[in-house]
């Protein structure tokens, strides 16, 4: 396939399949975040619908109670039980006038107050006040008592007024005779009874009052609606079928609490269970809060069970009903939108695409038709540099950088040749010192031997002869010295791994080498309270090691230098870092540092063994050790050198060096 046609296809779906999933994973974004904001909302408002009407109900049943509590019930409680044996209390006249003017004035006081009733124990009713109209006692009864309403006759319900508890306030329906209500019709909320009780703890009557709900119409009324929502509310009442699932209010029909005592809308058919054949009713009842969206998806009920009634099964559902669609609607149209102009910008994107990649591929092709030649060995022909297209122009770059590299790779294998030369000299001298060394240890032996002999036979006046078999002496020690580090280079000893605590261990190790850095007046400071670790190594290889590099470092500080001593911990390693302020290294001496022999010091002070013989120890023990020049920020000359040993935590496979390793550096002019 031809490079314009590639360009052209990848350009197509580079552009299309990411404009499609950022359309589309926006929007959904969009629409998810605006899902969550509206049911926040809704769910915000019905909860502030529940606060405000839970507490108008608990009003009312405070008024209720206090109702019961007043002194002018409280006075009738003898007329009460006289009244329920058919019997007319003396008083029984003025203790009505006196209860019908506190019930008056208070419902004009209380507003909200329907109507209140005064039982007796028998069920009868002694004083109705409804709506501040007071009911006259016209109705005449088998006994001397004259009723407000006919004379009670309801034994079933007679026995569900005697069983309810004594210190509180119980809801109950009572009988349509009641005739709070319009005919056919079903009082929207539950009759609130509060028994009396008399000074023998017996109930001499009760105090039955309706509100109607007409300032939870105020409420529903005045409260906003979000989205324009319509509410309802449903009654859930199991114990009584008649009303289970009845609409109590209801923005969309019209129907509100004070719809059975005011005008002539009838509840009988407006019941939840039939919106969508019963299956909203059955979802909500099913669960107390949630989302219910219809059938036919066109409307969307967010509802949540509310219990007004205390110590009663009866609930109400609050629900808000808005289009189902209210949350993806608005995102339509966007989507729509956003996709015509993606398109737009897609066709647009694909002409200039087409143009561009004939441009683009006539480069590449002189390009290529140009490596040929240079494959082909035309070296000279140059390439052409014609483009302007930064692409282009780094494949001419890259091809150049190939040749430099190539170049450069041969002398990297002539360095790599020579190092395994030397490895292979080092290996070859390190035999040849094992044999020597054997052999010029026993003569050196005899030669100290002879010199205490021919010591103590001098006589005491010739000092001259004396001082020469010290000298003597004293090279023998040299030479010894010399074969011992001889013997060391080339045993290669494997190391003898302990577990070590790495910060004592070497603080033991400075201070031994205290008294050496106090003679050269150079201070030793050692750093190491990130090395609170143990490490598993030989402790007297690595001792070897370490005073070696802390003697390069003091003989090549200058009287009152420093030299740092840091160790750090890892997880898989160890590192000891030591730092001294000396002249640093000098590039003609990186090739030999590591050679056995070889040393800049002074006849006396070393014999050039001390870092081959490091070196090897930490190969040994899987590690590795370099020196490089310390150089301070902005200094461009070398300020002393870092010698830094790294080891593993845990005992390792010896790493010997190889001809690719890269070459270590000494810590200074050996």
């Amino acid at each position: 396939m031809r490079l314009p046609v590639n360009i052209f296809l990848w350009t197509f779906t580079a552009t299309l399949v990411p404009l499609v999933l950022l359309v589309w994973g926006v929007t959904s974004y969009s629409e998810q975040r605006f899902h969550e904001e509206i049911n926040r909302e809704i769910e915000e408002n019905i909860d502030s619908l529940i606060g405000e009407m839970s507490n108008r109900m608990r009003y009312e049943s405070e008024v209720v109670e206090g109702i019961g509590q007043s002194q002018e019930i409280q006075t009738m409680l003898n007329a009460l039980m006289a009244s329920a044996t058919g019997i007319r209390h003396p008083e029984l006249t003025s203790m009505r006038i006196n209860t019908n003017r506190f019930l008056a004035g208070l419902q004009r006081t209380v507003p909200g107050l329907g109507s209140i009733r005064i039982l007796d124990a028998a069920g009868n009713t002694i004083i109705k006040v409804t709506l501040g109209r007071v009911a006259s006692p016209s109705f005449e009864s088998l006994g001397q008592v004259n009723y407000v309403e006919e004379e009670f006759d309801n034994d079933d319900l007679l026995e569900q007024l005697q069983a309810l508890p004594s210190d509180e306030i119980s809801f109950m329906t009572l009988p349509a005779s009641f005739g709070d209500s319009l005919p056919g019709q079903e009082p929207s909320t539950l009759y609130a009874v509060r028994p009396l009780r008399n000074v023998d703890d017996r109930t001499a009557g009760y105090v039955v009052v309706n509100t109607f709900g007409e300032h939870l119409d105020q409420i529903l009324s005045f409260s906003p609606r979000p989205r324009d929502g319509k509410v309802m509310i449903i009654e859930h009442n199991p114990g009584q079928p008649d009303r289970d699932s009845m609409i109590l209010y209801d923005d969309t029909r019209g129907i509100n609490f004070v719809s059975p005592f005011e005008n002539g809308i009838s509840k009988a058919g407006a019941k939840a269970r039939t919106i969508d054949d019963g299956a909203f009713w059955n979802a909500a009842v099913a669960q107390s809060n949630g989302v219910y969206i219809d059938g036919d998806a066109e409307h969307r009920y967010y509802y949540q069970e509310y219990h007004p009634y205390p110590h009663s099964l009866v609930s109400w559902f609050v629900a808000i009903r808005l289009p189902a669609d209210i949350t993806s609607a608005p995102f339509r149209d966007i989507r729509l939108s956003l996709f015509g102009f993606g398109l737009l910008a897609l066709v647009m994107s694909l002409v200039f695409a087409g143009l561009g990649a004939r441009h683009f591929a006539r480069p590449i092709s002189r390009l290529a038709l140009a490596l040929k030649h240079f494959a082909d060995g035309n070296r000279n022909q140059p390439i052409p540099v014609d483009s302007h297209t930064t692409e282009v122009r780094q494949l001419q770059t890259s091809f150049r950088y190939l040749t430099h590299q190539l170049a450069e790779e041969a002398r990297r294998r002539d360095r790599a040749e020579k190092r395994a030369l030397q490895q292979a000299k080092l290996a070859s001298i390190g035999e040849m010192a094992a044999g020597i060394g054997h052999e010029i240890n026993n003569p050196l032996n005899n030669i100290l031997a002879l010199t205490r002999l021919i010591e103590r036979q001098l006589p005491p006046e010739s000092p001259s002869l004396q001082e020469d078999i010290r000298d003597l002496r004293a090279e023998a020690h040299r030479a010894s010295r010399i074969v011992r580090g001889v013997m060391n280079f080339a045993r290669q000893l494997p190391p003898e791994h302990e577990t070590v605590e790495l910060a004592d261990w070497l603080e033991e190790v400075i201070d031994r080498m205290q008294a050496e850095a106090m003679e050269a007046d150079v201070h030793l400071a050692l750093l190491s309270a990130t090395a609170r670790c143990q490490a598993e190594f030989d402790p007297a290889q690595m001792e070897q090691v370490v005073s070696n590099l802390v003697r390069n470092a003091i003989h090549a500080s200058p009287t009152g230098g420093h030299i740092l001593i840091q160790a750090e911990c890892r997880d898989e390693s160890i590192t000891i870092e030591i730092r001294d302020e000396g002249p640093g290294l000098s590039p003609e001496l990186v090739d030999q540092i590591f050679d056995p022999f070889f040393t800049t010091k002074d006849v006396d002070r070393g014999t050039g063994l001390g870092l081959s013989i490091s070196l090897g120890i930490v190969q040994y023990h899987g590690g590795e050790l370099s020196l490089e020049n310390r150089r301070e920020a902005g200094e461009p000359e070398a300020d002393g050198v870092l010698a830094r040993i790294v080891l593993p935590r845990h005992k390792a496979r010896p790493r010997v060096l190889k001809p690719d390793d890269k070459p270590s550096f000494p810590t200074t002019s050996p």
